[in-house]
């Protein structure tokens, strides 16, 4: 793929609709990023692995999903910046994430926060993305401590995605029931307990379980009173 990208060049790619990949760039310059603020599809970035202030500042301009998963770290400045995306997020290059950058990444309102390449949650930070108002994709969570599912599952009105759980401890089980998200989506999940299924069935909304490879009676019984849609 491209490894430079020209300002005149840029300009002209961001007149074309759709999704946009430009993987190949490891270095954006300011004005190519003032260019690509203005296209209007997906945007992807995931070669660069620093941003200035000042290309910070013009991708925050861009209105669609913004992809920037080679960046392994987040200056609070640039947080602060990206905060004022009007758009889906992707930060997948990011395997940790501080409290203080959980509170400003959760200021972001309306669009999803998708932060998949976290192996670890606080449960500061975990309190914090629960008020994000977005949808909220952490999938790259193989573990969650209890506390921090409890704070999770504050979210309100939005999608929680849960997808690297292979299991969940009946507390665990018992704090997502109360997730008031419009979705809970936990295809991770490849047993289910009859306690673990008798939780989640009090889920109100959307329960995703598309990784259950076979179901016995006693979990299905368990999970039919209609309580919200059901993804099996």
């Amino acid at each position: 793929g491209l490894t430079t990208l020209p300002a005149a060049v840029a300009n002209s790619l961001a007149r074309r609709p759709g999704t946009l990949v430009l993987n190949g760039l490891t270095t954006l310059s300011d004005e190519a990023a003032q260019a690509l603020a203005q296209h209007t599809g997906r945007l992807c970035l995931d070669g660069l692995t620093a941003l200035s202030p000042e290309t910070a500042q013009a991708l925050a301009q861009h209105t669609g999903r913004l992809c920037l998963g080679g960046l392994t770290a987040l200056s609070p400045a640039a947080a602060q910046t990206l905060a004022q995306h009007q758009g889906d997020l992707s930060l997948n290059g990011l395997t940790t994430l501080s409290d203080d950058l959980a509170h400003t990444l959760a200021r972001r309102g309306g669009h999803a926060l998708i932060l998949d390449g976290l192996t670890s949650l606080s449960t500061e930070a975990a309190r914090a993305l629960a008020q994000h108002k977005g949808d909220v994709s952490l999938n790259g969570l193989a573990t969650l401590s209890d506390e921090a599912t409890r704070e999770l599952a504050r979210q309100k009105h939005y999608a929680l995605f849960l997808n690297g759980l292979t299991t969940l401890s009946e507390e665990a089980a018992r704090a997502l029931a109360q997730h008031k998200g419009h979705s809970l989506v936990l295809n991770g999940l490849t047993t289910l307990p009859v306690a673990v299924a008798t939780s989640l069935a009090r889920h109100p909304g959307t329960l995703v379980l598309n990784g259950l490879p076979t179901l016995s009676d006693e979990p299905a019984q368990t999970l039919a009173p209609p309580t919200g849609r059901l993804c099996l």
